[in-house]
């Protein structure tokens, strides 16, 4: 229903007395992409299969997703702080979910 990309930059910054300062990024993937997502209200079935696919990811596996028009490529991604919030829609009997995803590198 709703995806939102926040892009952030990990630096290491080296300030001096007199305001100069020296930035260089942190590592080899200093890019971080996160993605904010609300689902589309879901039937029990499909919230239930979602659940147990985020409770898996929260608990250490990964999504294998392409999040277009963001990515052409399949990447993993994690749920950022291990935690989503499932809404219930009663007049519908439809949930909705939030959660952030976030990029989970491999080597």
């Amino acid at each position: 229903m709703n995806v939102v990309e926040k892009s952030s930059h990990r630096v290491k910054r080296y300030k001096f007395g007199d305001g100069y300062e020296q930035i260089q990024k942190d590592g080899i993937n200093s890019k971080k992409m996160e993605y904010d997502i609300t689902t589309k209200p879901l039937s029990t079935a499909d919230a239930l299969s979602l659940k147990t696919n985020l409770d898996l990811v929260c608990q250490g596996d990964f999504f294998l997703a392409t999040l277009t028009p963001y990515s052409l490529v399949s990447l993993r991604y994690r749920v950022k702080n291990s935690s989503y919030t499932q809404s219930f829609l009663p007049s519908t009997r439809k949930a909705i979910f939030t959660f952030t995803l976030e990029q989970a590198f491999t080597v």
